[in-house]
């Protein structure tokens, strides 16, 4: 009895102490972001003020906005198409398990893991500076964010095709091809609209954005009607793009649905290899229709294009001579993101462990309080960090507390969605096994769904934790603090020399980022 009752000290002793480590942390973070509750409540009246503006949409504006959010979905379409269909042959060569030259492969997978650490709106920037201002930049670097995305699934997918199907195929006697074409491409295809549409939906929300550097869409108006003070107008447009992704999201469902129940029945040998051969002609000639609809679609003229093109070439020479004297402001940026990024995500994951017990259907005390929150959840993922930021910019003014409560707010609604899909599908025994003992479901939540799940947690927290990175890196933009205000000045002055240092600091960053949260994942799950 007496080690019971120290085993259960002991464990309420080191309980406490996780979360007196927590808290210390959080208040060490809190001073590196320059929290401070003063500041927040002098800036209350101010951030109110906006907040109760922005409630207040101008439906009457809604026209325009719908014509711009029709080019809008056009450019997230052509770019999703293009990353789709350019990331298709990269992802055979990348893959490890079918990669005909592991050497190369590696090497792709280096390069394309630096790229990929540049936020869609520093090659919105960059892309402008080149081809100059309008939609054509806006679509290629949606096109650069898809295909860097669709490659990342797609090799994951394919890495993922169990070594005794491929060796199957093989055995028979089956060439690289034929297993390419029998085995991995109808797993490939089968998922690419899965692919497809997921690349939509964070295209669509890139593309809010993308306007601040005059990159078109309707992040352009948004970023007209934020400079001019029209929150009404800003909130219009936040309700028609919830009210789109939501639309984006059903069609997805419906579509994967669909498919998923649709059999192709064939009533001979004959017909199947009809069949066969007919997919052996169309489907190159859709290739090539889907290559000429994204082309057509761009937008420039040859002299254009021919111009930027040797643009881009001399700044991409210039970038690679990195001004190794900007070294140390390039450091100070960087840390102030990291902080930023560790901030958001200790107090977001806080928020979202109290919200997920209040949204999830199986713990929440009544199902109308779920729904509640789930639509309250929806709109904290609707409005981008930088949205959020500005009105806690108004509050707080410039530095890295605008933009750590920013990214806080955001955080807490995907991990809370994120989270509460986790406890919903969370088997019921576990539950009940506590509820029948006269527990209530808060309890049960505590003492059961959260223990059992909490590796789920740390999991999604860690994933979050590099998105956050790469997030923070950006909100310095609009002067909310990290390395982005480095990065927006030294790409208005057309500084090359300070951007390429500062690109290779915060890749390096978000790719240290990404190993140690790789570890952590396999540690803790």
């Amino acid at each position: 009895m007496n080690s019971l009752k120290k085993y259960m000290n002991n464990k309420r002793i080191y309980r406490y102490s996780y979360l007196l480590g927590i808290f210390i942390i959080l208040i060490y973070l809190g001073y590196k972001v320059d929290f401070s509750f003063i500041r927040l409540y002098k800036g209350l009246p101010s951030m109110m003020d906006l907040i109760e503006r922005v409630l207040k949409p101008n439906l009457l504006y809604s026209k325009e906005v719908i014509e711009k959010l029709i080019e809008t979905i056009q450019m997230a379409i052509i770019a999703s198409l293009m990353g789709l269909v350019l990331s298709l042959p990269f992802s055979l060569f990348t893959a490890n398990n079918i990669t005909p030259n592991k050497l190369l492969g590696s090497i792709l997978n280096g390069l394309f893991s630096f790229l990929r650490t540049i936020p869609s709106l520093i090659w919105a920037a960059l892309l402008v500076s080149i081809f100059s201002i309008g939609k054509f930049s806006g679509i290629i670097a949606l096109g650069i964010i898809g295909f860097l995305m669709s490659l990342k699934l797609f090799r994951e997918y394919i890495e993922s095709i169990k070594e005794n199907q491929l060796n199957s195929i093989r055995a028979i006697g089956a060439s690289s091809i034929q297993v390419l074409r029998y085995c991995v491409l109808p797993y490939v295809f089968e998922l690419s609209v899965s692919v497809f549409f997921i690349v939509l939906e964070t295209n669509i929300r890139a593309a809010a954005i993308l306007g601040l550097v005059g990159a078109g869409g309707i992040g352009q108006i948004m970023w007209k009607d934020l400079n001019h003070l029209r929150y009404d107008n800003v909130a219009t447009i936040i309700l028609i793009l919830f009210l789109t992704i939501l639309a984006i999201d059903l069609l997805s469902l419906f579509i994967r649905k669909h498919l998923n129940k649709k059999n192709i029945k064939f009533t001979d040998i004959k017909e199947h290899k009809r069949f066969q051969i007919c997919k052996i002609i169309y489907m190159p000639m859709i290739f090539v229709v889907l290559l000429y609809i994204i082309f057509k679609s761009l937008d420039i003229d040859y002299t254009r294009l021919v111009l930027g093109i040797g643009q881009g070439m001399d700044i991409i020479r210039r970038m690679v001579k990195v001004d190794i004297s900007y070294f140390p402001k390039m450091i100070e940026g960087i840390r102030e993101s990291f902080f930023i990024a560790i901030f958001a995500t200790i107090v977001g994951g806080a928020f979202s462990l109290i919200f997920s017990y209040l949204t999830a259907y199986n713990t929440s005390p009544k199902r109308t309080i779920s729904l509640i929150f789930k639509g309250y959840i929806n709109i904290l993922r609707t409005f981008p960090p930088l949205i959020t930021a500005i009105i806690f910019f108004r509050g707080v003014g410039p530095g890295p507390l605008a933009g750590a409560i920013a990214l806080s707010i955001y955080t807490t609604g995907v991990l809370t969605k994120m989270y509460s899909e986790v406890l919903e599908n969370t088997q019921r025994n576990i539950q009940d096994s506590i509820i029948v003992t006269g527990a209530t479901r808060f309890q049960s939540y505590i003492h059961g769904l959260l223990p059992h799940t909490f590796p789920s947690f740390i999991g999604l927290l860690l994933y979050r934790l590099e998105s956050n990175i790469r997030n923070s890196t950006i909100l310095g933009v609009i002067g909310a603090g990290g390395v982005g205000t480095a990065l927006t000045i030294n790409i208005t002055w057309r500084n090359w020399e300070k951007v390429g240092l500062l690109l290779i600091g915060v890749s390096i960053m978000i790719i240290i980022i990404d190993k140690l949260s790789q570890y952590l994942r396999k540690v803790f799950l």
